[in-house]
């Protein structure tokens, strides 16, 4: 990932992908089934409704089951019920930055979703992808391929349609928040 230095020399795109997602990633956390545990005080009081609960749980349900889908290599699927957590907030930072950039005339998807993918552009060898199959966060492709295909702003900015790789059908799309 390229550092962004001045930030007055930083556009907007890139300041949403690399800064943006990643504030409201974490802020999204709250949010999750760990962070719904602890009241404004930050004290172990549950403070959601039960319906909210029994809602948020079956969408991170079937997020996690989506994970446990994926297949990074043959043979081998990942972790949904592991990966779940970190998983919606990606989701999440994504949808509120999107949402955000919706409001600002000109903006440049193209720049931003190029920004977002340089912050997991990793290379690694299979055994360090095994390692870190294991770990809370999705492998680091998935980071961008997965969370991207929810969002009608990238499937329609590259004309990705069923039949294409990266295309995920509506019904198939996790909107968690």
């Amino acid at each position: 990932m390229r550092p962004l230095g001045d930030l007055s020399a930083v556009s907007d795109e890139e300041l949403y992908a690399k800064l943006g997602v990643t504030i409201g990633h974490e802020f999204s956390h709250a949010f999750d089934p760990t962070g719904s545990q602890f009241d404004n005080e930050g004290n172990m009081n549950f403070w959601w409704t039960g319906e909210d609960g029994a809602a948020f749980s079956e969408k991170a349900e079937r997020l996690a089951a989506f994970y446990d889908g994926i297949q990074p290599w043959k043979g081998v699927n990942c972790p949904g019920n592991i990966v779940s957590g970190e998983a919606c907030a990606d989701l999440a930072g994504m949808k509120v930055i999107l949402r955000i950039a919706a409001q600002k005339e000109g903006f440049d998807y193209d720049a931003f979703f190029r920004a977002y993918a340089d912050i997991y552009m990793s290379v690694m060898t299979p055994e360090v992808a095994r390692q870190l199959l294991g770990d809370q966060h999705p492998l680091n492709y998935l980071r961008i391929n997965i969370v991207l295909q929810h969002f009608d702003e990238f499937l329609n900015l590259y004309d990705i349609h069923e039949g294409d790789g990266m295309y995920l059908a509506p019904e198939d799309r996790v909107d968690i928040w």
